[in-house]
């Protein structure tokens, strides 16, 4: 993957003269940013934060495709909602978080690594 990329934005330009809202993100473009990392190495290699968004759009993607998700009316943030929220078994049901590492601890710390890698910019 490139830095050179550039994720697609078409769904979310917004005139500010005709409205302050943005167009739900479909999960058709979510489909177009992860075939972004079709053909790219394995283990995707990550020079900055579009490589980090296509990766996780790749994974999004496949969770969407094996849920029903993937139509390409269906808005990614319902997807993003429920991989959440399935991540969530997955932690409390396998022991990767208890009462003592809660998933949102895991939320806050993975909000301070995004912070900092926008600050990398």
């Amino acid at each position: 993957m490139s830095t050179a990329q550039t994720l697609t934005l078409d769904n979310q330009t917004v005139n500010p003269q005709v409205s302050d809202k943005r167009e739900p993100v479909r999960m058709d473009v979510i489909e177009e940013i992860a075939a972004l990392a079709a053909g790219t190495e394995r283990p995707a290699l990550i020079w900055g934060n579009t490589d980090r968004a296509t990766v996780a759009a790749e994974a999004l993607w496949v969770f969407a495709r094996r849920t029903g998700l993937d139509g390409r009316g269906d808005e990614a943030l319902t997807a993003v909602q429920d991989l959440i929220a399935n991540l969530m078994h997955l932690c409390g049901q396998e022991g990767i978080t208890d009462s003592e590492t809660t998933f949102a601890s895991l939320v806050s710390l993975a909000e301070m690594h995004y912070q900092a890698e926008l600050d990398e910019c």
